[in-house]
């Protein structure tokens, strides 16, 4: 069977061609000019949804990698604030071993007693430390200073009151650090310094610096107290300091999962942003080198097409 080959049957082939190689030299133009092998999901659908994925999957990274960072600043600010307590009750330590001693007179032991009031206020105010505009000891009540001062009518101090929330229910703030798991970025200010209001029992630290400064004023007005009540508070001091510290240490123990926590999501950072690379990047090179092929192609084949479009029957004569 003989086929005919008709005019407008070369035109139509001529068309195709020029067209397919307008095609390839305006994708790859595109591609140079974005860098990109892929600039939409048509280049290739498969391709595009394991890039749409793992971009997904970057920004999650990025949000665990937010929430690491803002538990560990907390975590640090909590434990600095610890420490400066720890040294200001170690003050009051060395203080309560002085006034022990029972060649004291009531002058210096007034004294002690100014300089005890001063440091219960500081210590109050380490334990209110605030992080992004929240306190850090007040539980779920991050609006509320965890601690206040309380005085009687003649300004005298009289008490330590927690105002937040207590170490049991709902007192932990938490945040997600990696797929499903959450880490609680907090500890209760009734944990660490515990309580003294003046309507209460006291504990902890909070506890100790009532109780001494109360022994000092019996002391000093007579009241029954000896500097043998003072030696005795110098164990419960000791005591206090070192359940405090232990609690920094867990939260420095807190601080250390974290850190592997953010090196594992560098780490898989990392290679998802290789293939990623790998999967999206052009190379460069070897693109602009098709690119001159393809512009070349094309513009034979439009040359082609208008020097067979511009003969007559005399051509073929």
């Amino acid at each position: 069977m003989v086929h005919r080959v008709t005019t407008s049957s070369i035109n139509a082939e001529l068309v195709r061609n020029m067209q397919q190689s307008y095609n390839k030299y305006a994708d790859l133009t595109t591609k140079i000019s974005s860098g990109k092998k892929i600039n939409s999901i048509i280049d290739n659908p498969s391709e595009a949804i394991d890039i749409i994925d793992t971009k997904r999957e970057l920004n999650r990274i990025d949000v665990w990698q937010d929430n690491i960072s803002t538990l560990a600043n907390e975590l640090n600010q909590s434990m600095d604030s610890i420490d400066i307590v720890i040294e200001k009750v170690q003050r009051v330590k060395d203080l309560a071993t002085s006034a022990a001693n029972e060649t004291f007179s009531e002058e210096r032991l007034n004294s002690i007693l100014e300089e005890v009031d001063t440091l219960i206020e500081s210590i109050v105010s380490s334990a209110n430390t605030k992080y992004k505009g929240n306190y850090i000891f007040s539980g779920t009540n991050t609006q509320t200073p965890p601690y206040e001062v309380q005085y009687d009518k003649n300004n005298n101090i009289i008490g330590i009151k927690y105002n937040g929330t207590m170490p049991y229910g709902e007192w932990e703030r938490q945040l997600e650090i990696s797929e499903g798991v959450f880490q609680t970025g907090n500890v209760t200010g009734f944990e660490v310094f515990g309580d003294a209001d003046a309507e209460g029992h006291p504990t902890g630290i909070m506890g100790e610096l009532i109780d001494f400064k109360n022994t000092l004023e019996d002391i000093v007005n007579n009241n029954g107290k000896t500097h043998t009540d003072i030696t005795n508070l110098l164990d419960n001091f000791t005591h206090s300091i070192n359940q405090i510290s232990g609690i920094n240490s867990r939260l420095g123990t807190i601080n250390n999962k974290l850190e592997m926590f953010s090196n594992s999501l560098n780490s898989t950072k990392l290679n998802l942003k290789e293939f990623l690379s790998g999967a999206e990047d052009i190379d460069m090179t070897e693109a602009i080198t098709e690119w001159y092929s393809s512009q070349y192609a094309y513009q034979a084949s439009m040359q082609v097409f208008t020097k067979f479009n511009s003969m007559s029957i005399l051509n073929y004569i």
